[in-house]
C-alpha cells in the first residue's frame, strides 16, 4: 500500500501523504531517499491530510534529521490542530511552520523557493496527489 509519495525538486523534498498514517515500508523508502540526498535537501514541503499523522519513532527521526541538517519544514494541512502543534514547535526554535492548503505559496516562500519555481513545485504536489488518488482507487 502506498501511503505517501515524494519527489525532490531543487532543494526541496516534497512529501504528499494519503489520508492515513504512513506505512513502515513507505517511511523506510522515504528515509532512504532523504538520507541519500541529505547534502542537497534544504527544506521539506509536507502536504498532509488530517489523518496522516506520523508516529513517535517517525517524529523522532524527523527531529534528529532537522537538528543534524538544519532543514526547514513547511507542513500544509487542513488540520488546525496540526498547524497549532507546528507553531508551538516553531516557537521552541525548530524550523517548522504549519500552513492551510490555501497558503501553499506562503509555504514555498517559507522554504525560500524562488517565485519563479513555485509553478513547478505546485505541479509536483498535484502529480503526487494524483498518484495517491489512483492507488487509493485500485
Amino acid at each position: 500500500m502506498n501511503t505517501l509519495r515524494f519527489d525532490i525538486v531543487d532543494h526541496v523534498l516534497v512529501i504528499v501523504h494519503a489520508d492515513v498514517p504512513p506505512a513502515d515500508d513507505d517511511w523506510r523508502r522515504l528515509i532512504l531517499v532523504r538520507n541519500a540526498n541529505r547534502q542537497k535537501i534544504r527544506g521539506n514541503l509536507v502536504v498532509a491530510p488530517p489523518r496522516a499523522s506520523i508516529n513517535a519513532a517517525q517524529r523522532a527521526d524527523v527531529a534528529a534529521f532537522t537538528r543534524e541538517t538544519g532543514i526547514v519544514i513547511a507542513v500544509v494541512t487542513e488540520s488546525a490542530l496540526v498547524r497549532g502543534v507546528a507553531l508551538a514547535i516553531g516557537l521552541l526554535g525548530v524550523p517548522v511552520r504549519g500552513f492551510a492548503p490555501l497558503q501553499l505559496k506562503s509555504a514555498l516562500d517559507f522554504l525560500s523557493v524562488p517565485s519563479s519555481r513555485h509553478a513547478e513545485l505546485l505541479r509536483t504536489v498535484e502529480a503526487l496527489r494524483a498518484q495517491l488518488a489512483v492507488i487509493e482507487k485500485t
